[in-house]
């Protein structure tokens, strides 16, 4: 598993936040989200985006997000994120395909390369 794989996740671990603070435990995992569950009586459900885990601990049944308590406090996580999963390696806050490839070093619309000349004139 790698740092980040979140297909590793089991349900009932932790979920420690960028500030180091609980604030619940994984209930199921998706490729576009985390839903965490908080408290015991009252229990809130949260969606928090996929792209937002920033490690997995097995031997901790821990995982670690990108937000601060605070920022997940104050936001809105009610609903499933309406993003596209996050496939492994894709840049993100990019709005284009084209964009996506020079964040990449992609070369687009080049010529394919010619044989050398000694390789050209071998039958």
């Amino acid at each position: 598993m790698s740092e980040n794989d979140i297909h590793g996740i089991e349900s009932g671990w932790s979920v420690k936040t960028a500030d180091g603070q609980g604030i619940g435990s994984v209930e199921e995992t998706t490729d576009r989200y985390i839903l965490v569950k908080s408290g015991l009586i009252n229990a809130s459900h949260r969606y928090l985006p996929a792209a937002t885990l920033a490690h997995v601990r097995p031997e901790l049944k821990e995982i670690g997000i990108s937000l601060t308590a605070e920022a997940v406090e104050q936001g809105d996580w009610s609903e499933p994120p309406t993003e596209g999963p996050r496939t492994e390696g894709a840049p993100l806050n990019v709005d284009s395909d084209a964009e996506a490839d020079a964040v990449m070093g992609v070369k687009t619309n080049v010529d394919p390369e010619k044989p050398a000349e000694e390789f050209s004139h071998r039958v």
